[in-house]
């Protein structure tokens, strides 16, 4: 009997002990397959990155400044090394200086900067208020998610935001150990110093945007990508993400060289945050248009320098309202020597909207402004297409390519009117947007002085902020193998979540 007890008790403490072990066992089993799920979600599925510069601003963010304008409360980011900037809106420019304006010695911040909200420096003891000190703070760059499965079943797509393996290498050698840092290395390449073939080679990711297929003619010219000698249009997402802001009319400035609007008659009323047009009068029967008074360039606010190329792919958005008896809305776009007009009658009237390209009527239609309410108006002429808008809705949509590759301009003249006969209008809300313009490096002219063929399993690549980006132009082709997916989404900074276009 005493055996058997002792038995029992034996096998029910091995059974304690099996129990434990088992419980254990599945704890770490457990734990194995979800670090082994969360590896292979990371190296097949997606996977997180982090924008280290600016050549893809502002579309996405590398370490960069979060600028307030002081002379116009306007808000943009500029590169974390400009020591200036100029304000997009009002042309104003802003010290960005880590350094002491007055004695030239670094900024001590009073840790941490967004409690205290304040900063000196130690040596002249200037005092350096958080509304200017908060333009001179560094903050991190965007983390964004890539999805590293989506080119397993599907091409990628021209104007797609890509990540991908940069086509050159750190290499260094490992005989002599000379660094050769962003080389081109192929087998049989030698070290120039030692003649060794053997190298240990580094690899880095980037991400720009997919501009050139496999088997394409590629050509940028003033500003626009040609393919097979056809202009490329960006999909109305696209478009919208690469429309740089130029004006905003709720933004006002509180100091200007140069006036934002040049009127033509005493017909008009320049306010605080509206312009007014009244020459409803029977003795003031002609046309009356306020141009706006700046030329427009492909400044980038994020790069502490103007640009130079003034341009001619422009968009102006205002709200108008016009009083009841007003005949007819006018607005125009100048691009060099082609003159667009929009002629847009209210509805007290019976004439029809026009488009009129040099002086000649190009489209019609029935559409009427409503008078005593408000309207948002959408005028634009972008990639050789001219659009308007009303609410919203498509009015006019007229190409104009005469499908030839233009041949190459210094620079092209711009203008931007509106106004209108016999009205009574006010204008709100108006904002002006200017057009992405590719252009040539000093670094490097690839695809832009000439037209360029890519090979069957080559990707053209460039960076949204194309007067500050190490892309395609320098360094040629992507190979379809250093492909690593599509980003897809910024998740952060909290405040700058949204997903890519």
């Amino acid at each position: 009997m005493a055996d058997r007890k002792g038995q029992q008790t034996n096998s029910g403490v091995n059974d304690k002990t099996k129990k434990r072990k088992s419980k254990l066992r599945e704890n770490i089993e457990s734990i194995a397959i979800a670090v082994a799920l969360a590896f292979a979600i990371r190296y097949f599925v997606v996977e997180a990155f982090k924008i280290p510069t600016g050549s893809m601003a502002p579309t996405l963010l590398g370490e960069h400044k979060d600028v307030k304008c002081p002379n116009c409360s306007w808000f943009f980011y500029a590169d974390r090394q400009s020591e200036s900037a100029t304000c997009p809106n009002c042309q104003s420019r802003i010290s960005l200086s880590a350094y002491c304006d007055v004695c030239n010695n670094r900024i001590r911040y009073n840790w941490p900067a967004w409690l205290w909200r304040k900063g000196s420096c130690p040596s002249c003891k200037t005092t350096v208020t958080w509304s200017d000190l908060s333009n001179r703070v560094i903050h991190g760059g965007n983390r964004i998610v890539v999805n590293k499965f989506w080119y397993k079943f599907k091409d990628p797509q021209r104007w797609d935001v890509v990540v991908f393996i940069y086509p050159l290498y750190d290499l260094t050698c490992k005989n002599c150990s000379t660094q050769l840092p962003d080389t081109e290395w192929h087998e049989g390449f030698r070290c120039p110093r030692c003649g060794s073939t053997r190298f240990s080679k580094k690899t880095k990711n980037y991400i720009k945007r997919l501009i050139g297929l496999p088997g394409e003619k590629l050509q940028i010219v003033n500003g626009d990508i040609y393919i097979n000698d056809r202009i490329q249009r960006k999909p109305d997402s696209v478009q919208d993400t690469l429309w740089l802001p130029v004006y905003n009319s709720y933004y006002l400035a509180k100091e200007t060289d140069d006036p934002t609007w040049i009127t033509g008659s005493g017909a008009w009323k320049i306010n605080e945050n509206s312009v007014v047009l009244d020459n409803m009068s029977e003795n003031n029967p002609e046309t009356s248009l306020v141009t706006f008074g700046r030329n427009i360039s492909d400044q980038n606010g994020y790069n502490n320098r103007s640009g130079s190329n003034e341009m001619g792919d422009v968009k102006i958005i205002f709200d108008v309202t016009l009083l009841k008896g007003s005949q007819c809305l006018e607005l125009v776009l100048e691009k060099n020597n082609n003159i667009f007009t929009a002629i847009i009658p209210a509805d007290d009237t019976n004439a029809k909207g026009r488009l009129i390209k040099d002086g000649n009527v190009v489209l019609e239609t029935g559409i009427r402004l409503q008078t005593g309410s408000t309207q948002k108006i959408e005028f634009s002429n972008v990639d050789h297409v001219v659009s308007l808008s009303i609410n919203k809705d498509k009015v006019f949509v007229f190409d104009y390519d005469d499908g030839m590759v233009p041949d190459s301009r210094p620079f092209d003249t711009s203008k931007i009117r509106f106004g209108g006969t016999r009205i009574h209008g006010t204008f709100e809300n108006i904002k002006i947007f200017h057009d992405i313009y590719y252009t040539s490096l000093a670094a490097g002219t690839w695809g832009t002085t000439e037209a360029i063929q890519l090979g069957e399993k080559d990707y053209f690549m460039l960076g949204d902020n194309s007067r500050n980006s190490n892309d395609s132009r320098v360094w040629k082709f992507v190979p379809e193998d250093n492909l690593v997916g599509k980003a897809f989404f910024v998740f952060w900074p909290l405040d700058t979540m949204k997903f890519i276009k």
